[in-house]
C-alpha cells in the first residue's frame, strides 16, 4: 500500500544555544536588527502542506529610523552542526536548496519590520530530517548592527509519521525476526535502546509479551502484566533484575515506549518521559548479548487481546531522551551507524516486515498473528 506523508515544518529557537559571552550583546544600545521568532522564548510552530510551503522570515528594528535599512540573509550550515551536537539530533541541509544570491529584506523608512518569503517544494526525505539554518547578514546602508542572540534561526523539516499499522494477537510463535529460530545473533553490545509506538485493546491477561530478545542470563523480556492485578501495566525482565511502571495504562491508548540501557541503568520511557528505571546486575562477560528478536511472542493463552505496533527501532547505543522526544512522531535516518535494525512495520498487507537499516533484520509473522491492518495512522494528532 503507498505510504502517505504530509509535509510539516518545526521552527525551533536557538536562542539557549547560540547566546554565548559576546559583551556587547547586553551593552545598552539604541537599535539593533533581529529575527522576530528568535526574539521569544523557546517554541516551535507546524506547518503542513503538501506540494511545498512558503517560510516567512520576519526581520526586526528595536525602533524605527528616518531611512530604508536593508539586511542579508544567509544560510549558515555550521549553525546546523552546533545544533546537532547540542540536541543530539542528525538534521541534514536541505538538498539542492540555497537562498538566492544576494537574498535580503528591506525595512522601509518609518517601519519597523519586513518579511522575507521563500519557498520550499516536496521533496523525498528517505527517512532523514532536514533542515534551513538563517542568518542575519550585513546591513546595508545603515551603522544600526544586527543582533548576535536574536540574529540567527533554525527552521526544522520533518515529516510526521503517517504509516498503516498491524493489528496482531498471540498465536503461533507470534513476529520473529530473520524467521529462523535456530540461528542466533550472537551481537554482543554495551548499550541498547528499544523504541516502538504500541496500543493495547485491553490488559485482560498477565504476560502478553510486547518483547523477547537474548537468551538465558542476557534475555530481554519485556511484557504486559505480571502476577498483580490489575494488568494495565508494562513490566521488563533483563539481566537477573526486573522493573515495572504503575498500573495506569488505557486501553486502545496509542503509547510511544523506549526502553533504554546505558551499561548501568535501564530506563523507560513513555511517550518521551522518564517513566521508572533501576541498575539490573552487571552482564556476563561485560555485555548484553543479543540472540534473538520476537514480538507478540507469549502465545494464544497469554495474548488474547489485540496489540498494534509500529516504528520498532533496536539501537546499539543509549539514546537520550531528546533524541526519543525529537523523533517520536518522525522516521529517521536507516543509516544511522547505531541503528541494529529499524522495523517501520507499514508495509499495509501480508505477513513479512521489512528492516530498512539494510542489516538484514527482516520478521515475519506466523500464520493467524495479524488480525487486520489499520491505515492512515498518525501518532502526533
Amino acid at each position: 500500500m503507498k505510504k502517505i506523508y504530509i509535509l510539516s515544518f518545526t521552527i525551533a529557537l536557538l536562542g539557549m544555544l547560540f547566546t554565548g559571552c559576546d559583551n556587547a550583546e547586553y551593552e545598552v544600545k539604541e537599535n539593533s536588527v533581529y529575527l522576530s521568532d528568535a526574539a521569544s522564548s523557546v517554541k516551535s510552530v507546524t506547518l503542513t502542506m503538501e506540494y511545498g510551503v512558503d517560510v516567512n522570515v520576519n526581520v526586526r528594528l528595536a525602533k524605527a529610523v528616518d531611512h530604508d535599512v536593508t539586511v542579508e540573509l544567509k544560510l549558515n550550515s555550521a549553525l546546523l552542526d552546533e545544533y546537532n551536537k547540542v540536541n543530539d539530533s542528525e538534521y541534514y541541509m536541505v538538498p539542492d536548496f540555497d537562498l538566492p544570491a544576494g537574498a535580503s529584506v528591506t525595512i522601509p523608512a518609518g517601519e519597523i519590520s519586513s518579511v522575507y518569503k521563500f519557498r520550499v517544494e516536496d521533496f523525498e526525505t528517505e527517512g532523514k530530517q532536514y533542515a534551513l539554518p538563517i542568518q542575519l547578514g550585513n546591513v546595508k546602508g545603515s551603522d544600526i548592527p544586527t543582533s548576535t542572540s536574536q540574529g540567527r534561526f533554525i527552521y526544522l523539516l520533518a515529516k510526521p509519521l503517517i504509516v498503516s499499522v498491524p493489528v496482531m494477537k498471540g498465536v503461533n510463535g507470534g513476529i520473529r525476526v530473520n524467521a529462523a529460530p535456530t540461528e542466533n545473533w550472537g551481537l554482543n553490545v554495551d548499550q541498547w535502546s528499544i523504541e516502538c509506538w504500541a496500543r493495547m485493546s485491553a490488559y485482560s491477561k498477565n504476560n502478553q509479551a510486547l518483547f523477547n530478545t537474548g537468551s538465558g542470563d542476557h534475555e530481554i523480556y519485556i511484557r504486559f502484566g505480571d502476577a498483580n492485578r490489575p494488568y494495565n501495566y508494562l513490566q521488563i525482565k533483563t539481566l537477573g533484575g526486573q522493573v515495572q511502571t504503575a498500573s495506569d495504562l488505557v486501553a486502545g491508548q496509542w503509547y510511544h515506549w523506549a526502553f533504554v540501557y546505558d551499561g548501568t541503568t535501564l530506563t523507560v520511557f513513555v511517550n518521551g518521559e522518564e517513566k521508572t528505571k533501576f541498575d539490573p546486575p552487571a552482564p556476563k562477560g561485560g555485555q548484553v548479548r543479543f540472540d534473538k528478536l520476537q514480538m507478540i511472542s507469549s502465545g494464544a493463552t497469554y495474548f488474547p487481546d489485540k496489540c498494534a505496533v509500529s516504528q520498532v527501532r533496536l539501537w546499539k547505543t543509549a539514546i537520550t531522551q531528546t533524541q526519543i522526544k525529537n523523533n517520536m512522531f518522525y522516521s529517521v535516518n536507516p543509516k544511522n551507524p547505531n541503528l541494529i535494525l529499524y522495523l517501520p512495520m507499514d508495509e499495509g498487507s501480508g505477513n513479512t516486515f521489512a528492516d530498512i537499516t539494510g542489516n538484514g533484520h527482516d520478521a515475519e509473522a506466523g500464520a493467524g498473528i495479524i488480525q487486520s491492518w489499520e491505515h492512515n495512522i498518525r501518532f502526533d494528532k
